[in-house]
């Protein structure tokens, strides 16, 4: 069973500052009797950090906010583990089980198998699925890419004229695109022309080192791209008349996703035991990415604390604040203690949901 994973809470000082009335409402943050002079509100958006010019609320914000969605993901991840462990108790009951009782199994495999699936779409940080269909997690800031090859394409064929191609696809839009290759273009040049193209539908292509042409897409747009792709042209590089389904095969041979668990024969049922281990196997993976993220973003959230309190414009030297943007009720200015905001998400029991949602600007 996949251990709990839990985010330890940041240290956070200066930069929750920004929000005054619900800090000057708690304690311990302490108040002193003057307030400093306040700098020009331009200055106060500098940061050191990776060389650019972004505040460190903003900074800080983006850190907790990539923490929760890796604590989302590792939610998803955890469930998705426990359903996939069931679903393999189950599937080798049923390689067992008479043929006169193996109904009531079945429907429960499929139900099983279903809000497997159900998982994939719906366990969502704000609003954006954290898991691909194939159960590995979806992180904003590590976009990945479902690679694929396109059968029926005569490239190497001797052409005597142009021809348009033609690609019409069963979902999605646009729901056509079409390229036209002269005669005498060469294989990188063809794939030039697919690649713009193909563009509207975020596919890129390109040659691979074996001189064949390699696609790939956003791996969250792939479902929906092997749905089908219908391809026509003049009877060079592609047949004339009516289109003919492209064979799309992925890059990984190995690729496997819940939806294509099936347990209705013992073949099958043997085979999707099969994919449930290799997916179980991609969970403990995509469950230790995570926990490095969660490490990393901690590890980062300290250096920008310790970097970019003083030179951020937030604190002086002697803990005043100066922020311009800081309005201080009456003539009251106030001093952050070294640990009072730990202090005061530990007492709220604070996840990194809460912690975004408190530095929400």
């Amino acid at each position: 069973m996949v251990n709990q994973i839990t985010s330890s809470h940041s240290t956070l000082r200066s930069s929750d500052s920004t929000q005054p009335d619900r800090i000057a409402k708690q304690q311990p943050v302490v108040a002193v009797a003057k307030v400093s002079e306040k700098q020009p509100k331009q200055q106060q958006q500098h940061s050191s950090l990776g060389g650019k010019n972004r505040s460190l609320l903003v900074k800080t914000s983006e850190a907790h906010r990539q923490a929760a969605q890796a604590q989302s993901a590792q939610k998803a991840l955890q469930e998705a583990g426990e359903l996939l462990g069931q679903l393999r108790q189950m599937a080798r009951r049923s390689l067992n089980t008479q043929e006169n009782k193996k109904d009531q199994l079945q429907q429960s495999l499929h139900q099983m198998k279903n809000k497997l699936v159900k998982l994939t779409r719906e366990a969502k940080y704000e609003g954006e699925p954290v898991l691909h269909h194939d159960l590995t997690p979806r992180i904003s800031e590590q976009p990945q890419q479902e690679g694929f090859s396109m059968k029926g394409l005569r490239l190497n064929t001797l052409r005597q004229q142009d021809e348009i191609l033609r690609f019409q696809f069963d979902s999605g839009a646009p729901n056509s695109v079409r390229a036209r290759i002269d005669n005498d273009e060469s294989i990188d040049e063809i794939a030039d022309k697919l690649n713009q193209a193909f563009a509207p539908r975020n596919i890129q292509v390109e040659v691979d080192k074996y001189g064949d042409l390699a696609f790939s897409v956003p791996k969250e747009q792939w479902p929906e791209i092997k749905k089908g792709i219908w391809m026509s042209g003049g009877g060079q590089i592609l047949p004339a008349g009516n289109p003919v389904k492209a064979k799309l095969e992925p890059k990984d041979k190995n690729a496997v996703e819940p939806q294509e668990l099936e347990f209705g024969k013992p073949q099958s049922t043997r085979k999707a035991l099969a994919d449930i281990e290799r997916m179980m196997q991609k969970i403990q993976q995509a469950l230790t990415q995570m926990n490095k993220v969660q490490r990393q973003v901690s590890l980062d959230l300290e250096q920008l604390m310790s970097t970019n309190m003083m030179k951020s414009g937030v604190v002086s030297s002697d803990g005043v604040i100066e922020a311009s943007w800081l309005e201080a009720p009456g003539n009251v200015s106030l001093q952050l203690i070294d640990n009072a905001v730990p202090t005061l998400l530990a007492q709220a029991n604070a996840s990194r949901h809460n912690v975004v949602a408190l530095l929400e600007p």
